[in-house]
């Protein structure tokens, strides 16, 4: 009974200096709000980056130039990055690999960046040259046409597939829409000023155009390709095919200046013979060359190599938000000895009209608890509407907030209100009656 009227004094007491409250709790609200959003932030980043590693497949083997070191353990360092020399790739070391047992594909890449025109439009594009396994090896999806076949890439076929910025801009659809004035009923909404700022940020200001470039043709070096597809959007954490011209390997060596491969993806018949095909991926191309200037990685080795990365960015931003509750927590320890001063001599009186020692201690001690406990709810609340309007939004990454970090929220909130509620709770519980009355 006594705990339960301390608790009622309490929330009158919170109410009573509302004002003052409210300023010692910005400082949790701000804290908890670090908590949820960077713990977001922070498993959202994560996520991506392994869906976007891992959609490779565990049964595929990523060939690269450059030479990864070795750890002390036979580990391939990948945080070390690769050797800076230039690719020795070929597109007739690709072919080798196919012959080696229990290769399923082999899917090299030639990338270079040349200028594509159309019209009187001019945009400077990634140029892929790759294989008609391109699109289903790297999960990248059509909007609208086809992809090119096994038959026109050996044939050498000028055709093109091309990422959804490089088809809006070759339309002009990344400018300000035109009126329409065919009195059609379908105007587009007005944007709100806060949609049009991400839409400017994004470069996603696209206009209503129901243009297609899809059996359009287009220039690249001078030489015109047909387009017979377009790619869907997929704005990600670096692997993003929205500003790319994929065209047949056959023809990029052709009509390019570039001879040696980016990289080479090899994907095995099944995930029990990947360390096999690694070793032998490796000495087939070692064969071919007369250093080892080319790195031969497994799935596995690049998920862990992200995941020490993302743990030191977990790491860094648990740090920052321990900091920013600590801060909190001590600001709000001090608005509370400054209210027991402030109190004295009504907690002179209570005591006087034989308020125990230990209903003064938990009458400041739940005006503490409470007022983290207030504010790390508001925190939350904020966090998760900052959440809910970024996935509504913006399509880089989801930002991701497990349950259990709603909960650490919730309990850090707790034990902090319970820690800095401590010292106020005992020096108003220790004043003397008789000091507490004459105290002005």
């Amino acid at each position: 009974m006594k705990l339960f009227t301390a608790f009622k004094l309490a929330c009158f007491g919170l109410w009573s200096n509302r004002y003052r409250v409210l300023s010692a709790m910005t400082g949790v609200v701000i804290g908890m709000f670090a908590v949820i959003v960077l713990t977001a932030i922070a498993i959202g980043v994560k996520d991506t980056l392994m869906k976007q590693m891992g959609s490779l497949g565990a049964e595929q083997i990523l060939v690269m130039p450059g030479r990864v070191l070795d750890t002390a353990n036979g580990q391939k360092d990948i945080l070390s990055g690769l050797t800076s020399v230039p690719s020795t790739l070929t597109y007739e070391d690709a072919l080798a690999l196919k012959d080696v047992p229990n290769v399923k594909t082999v899917t090299p890449q030639l990338e270079t960046v040349n200028f594509v025109n159309y019209g009187d439009k001019t945009i400077q594009s990634a140029i892929v040259g790759t294989t008609d396994q391109y699109s289903r090896v790297q999960h990248a999806k059509l909007a609208e046409g086809r992809f090119f076949t096994k038959e026109e890439q050996f044939a050498e076929a000028k055709v093109v597939v091309v990422g959804n910025n490089i088809h809006d801009s070759l339309l002009g659809k990344n400018g300000v829409p035109e009126p329409e004035v065919n009195g059609s009923a379908d105007v587009e909404e007005t944007k709100t000023w806060w949609k049009r700022i991400l839409d400017k940020l994004l470069g996603d200001n696209v206009s209503a155009q129901e243009n297609s470039l899809v059996g359009q043709m287009i220039t690249i070096n001078k030489e015109s390709f047909e387009v017979i597809g377009v790619l869907a959007p997929n704005a990600t954490l670096g692997s993003s095919t929205d500003n790319n011209v994929v065209m047949p390997i056959e023809t990029a060596l052709v009509t390019t200046e570039m001879k040696n491969l980016t990289k080479m993806i090899v994907e095995t018949s099944s995930l029990e013979v990947v360390d096999e095909v690694d070793g032998a991926v490796f000495n087939s191309l070692a064969a071919n060359h007369s250093e080892i200037d080319f790195s031969v990685v497994k799935q596995d080795q690049m998920l862990g190599a992200l995941g020490k990365v993302t743990s030191i960015l977990q790491v860094m931003l648990v740090g920052i938000t321990v900091t920013a509750l600590f801060i909190s927590g001590t600001g709000i320890m001090n608005v509370m000895v400054m209210s027991v001063r402030e109190r004295t001599r009504e907690i002179g009186i209570r005591k006087a009209l034989g308020a125990t020692t230990f209903e003064i201690m938990m009458q400041f001690f739940f005006e503490t608890l409470l007022l983290c406990i207030i504010g790390g709810a508001i925190g939350i609340g904020l966090g998760y509407a900052i959440i809910e309007v970024w996935n509504s939004n913006i399509e880089i990454f989801a930002l991701v907030l497990p349950m259990w970090a709603v909960k650490l929220a919730l309990y850090t909130s707790v034990a902090i209100g319970s820690l800095v509620g401590i010292y106020p709770a005992l020096k108003a519980a220790s004043m003397k009656p008789s000091k507490a009355l004459r105290f002005e």
